[in-house]
């Protein structure tokens, strides 16, 4: 088969099935196979492809098919400055999370630039894709990644490996703050599960049948690990240490009142995201 016939079989295949996006799922599968990248893809339409590439690309578009996501199925997600592996061991990396790395690395680089060395603490770890980012731009940051799971836990060891940051991101396994008692640190950031229980089933067969439900269940209304973190990040910052989240945009009213009872940390601010919602809200430790 050509390589334009492969595509125009492939897109077929994933709009049936009911894919959002078959024009670029299938062009995303045949550039992984083939290792050409989209102008090539454009240019080289009527190369043959080998039997054994085309039964590679005809497996990968069944799974995506099956709903699987893009993400498991190639096995790697671009995330700000790097690139981490992705699978069923961990939530994958959404866009969105970018803005609060990029929150975190902003005050870092502000308010903390004299630290040598800034410890910070990434809760709901998964892919430990937080951490690895911030410390990949900001050199004086040692991180320590944190999971319940043992599985998000073993993924995370293998990205720690392949972005070279073993030297000053760490692991440790525990429910929130569980494994790291005693400790304080200058920055905290978060993506929790935020997602209400009762809502998950809804969700696209991507998210709900194939993501971890642990990285997605937030509780009753989705504001179970916001209660607890918000009510326990003050013992584990030192004064002045900041607490970065990412939530949906209706969970910042009760994130807002619970930080105004608590009168823990300074008046939140909150980050929009590319649709102009409510996505990250920061506060620090007075």
């Amino acid at each position: 088969m050509t390589l334009h016939e492969v595509i125009l079989a492939g897109r077929n295949k994933l709009r049936e099935a009911g894919v959002n996006s078959p024009e670029a799922d299938i062009q995303w599968i045949v550039c992984a196979v083939t290792h050409f990248n989209r102008v090539q893809l454009a240019i080289n339409k009527e190369q043959l492809l080998t039997p054994a590439q085309v039964e590679k690309i005809k497996e990968w578009v069944k799974r995506r098919c099956a709903r699987e996501p893009l993400q498991y199925i190639l096995g790697n997600q671009s995330f700000m400055n790097i690139k981490v592996m992705t699978d069923k061991r961990a939530l994958i990396p959404r866009p969105e999370t970018e803005i609060l790395a990029e929150r975190a690395i902003n005050l870092i680089r502000k308010d903390y630039p004299r630290f040598e060395r800034f410890e910070l603490l990434d809760l709901c770890t998964g892919t430990g894709v937080l951490a690895l980012a911030i410390a990949k731009k900001c050199t004086n940051v040692y991180a320590t990644a944190s999971d319940i799971s043992p599985e998000a836990l073993s993924l995370a060891k293998e990205n720690i490996a392949l972005c070279q940051l073993e030297e000053r991101v760490s692991l440790a396994q525990g429910d929130l703050f569980e494994a790291v008692q005693g400790r304080r640190f200058h920055g905290i950031v978060s993506n929790p599960p935020y997602i209400a229980s009762n809502v998950i089933d809804t969700l696209m067969p991507e998210v709900s049948q194939f993501e971890p439900r642990i990285a997605l269940d937030g509780g009753q209304y989705g504001f179970d690990f916001y209660q607890r973190i918000l009510t326990q990040a003050g013992d584990y910052l030192f004064p002045g240490g900041f607490l970065a989240l990412e939530a949906e945009h209706f969970q910042f009213f009760p994130i807002r009142d619970l930080l105004e009872k608590l009168k823990l940390f300074t008046e939140p601010v909150f980050i929009t995201d590319y649709e102009g919602m409510h996505r990250v809200c920061y506060v620090k430790k007075l």
